[in-house]
């Protein structure tokens, strides 16, 4: 009986570096502890549950990461980018026609009640009392920020460019969203929430109107 030849194999796929496995690792960390988070929340998370969701032993846990802070604010920096990419998405997906302040507003505040986001928060409210917590988070903080200006910029390019006070416009309304979450003074299906939206849509839109548009101030008698 002839012996079967056996087929040629394909081309076996490049065998991943090193850094490439090491970039694999870290990230299921990282997104394993974004998971706890939302689920656990702070004051329950441990690194123990992160390493088991990641299919990982804690030892593995800690060549990568020095302590549980740092962990924490990694997984922060590695949520952000994915939220504002999404926030982009989300204002170009509107309609051409509709307002791009209202839209810009609606989908900051659609943003915020992401659970990956209030998880988040939560971090930089539990860090008003964890001095680790905190100056990790500092750390990650100002960059953040730094692309939510940049973001705000190229939705609104000949604001940007025009008026003086855009980067504290900005921090205005990302402050009003963010503390309007984290004080609970607007849940999605109160009503009071669209009123805070409409009010902070009309401010943005008279703050970024041409100095030639806003409405004059009335002299005093």
């Amino acid at each position: 009986m002839a012996s079967k030849t056996p087929p040629p194999e394909g081309p076996r796929p490049p065998r991943r570096t090193q850094q490439e496995r090491r970039e694999t690792t870290r990230r299921k960390l990282l997104d394993a502890t974004i998971s706890t988070l939302v689920e656990l929340g702070h004051a329950r998370l441990t690194t123990v549950e992160v390493a088991k969701r990641a299919g990982l032993s804690q030892g593995a846990l800690f060549t990568h990461f020095d302590t549980k802070e740092e962990l924490l604010a990694a997984a922060v920096e590695h949520l952000f980018p994915r939220i504002i990419q999404d926030y982009l998405a989300g204002v170009g997906a509107r309609p051409s026609g509709r307002d791009r302040v209202a839209a810009a507003v609606d989908m900051l505040w659609a943003a915020y009640q992401r659970p990956e986001l209030q998880a988040a928060i939560e971090l930089y409210v539990a860090a008003r009392t964890d001095p680790e917590l905190r100056a990790a988070l500092e750390a990650v903080d100002g960059p953040h920020r730094q692309n939510l200006h940049r973001v705000a910029r190229e939705l609104f390019p000949e604001v940007a460019t025009t008026h003086p006070e855009f980067d504290d416009v900005v921090e205005l309304a990302l402050d009003a969203v963010q503390g309007a979450v984290v004080g609970g003074s607007a849940r999605p299906n109160d009503p009071a929430h669209r009123r805070m939206l409409d009010t902070l849509t009309r401010f943005l839109r008279s703050a970024f109107s041409p100095a030639r548009e806003r409405p004059r101030r009335r002299s005093r008698p």
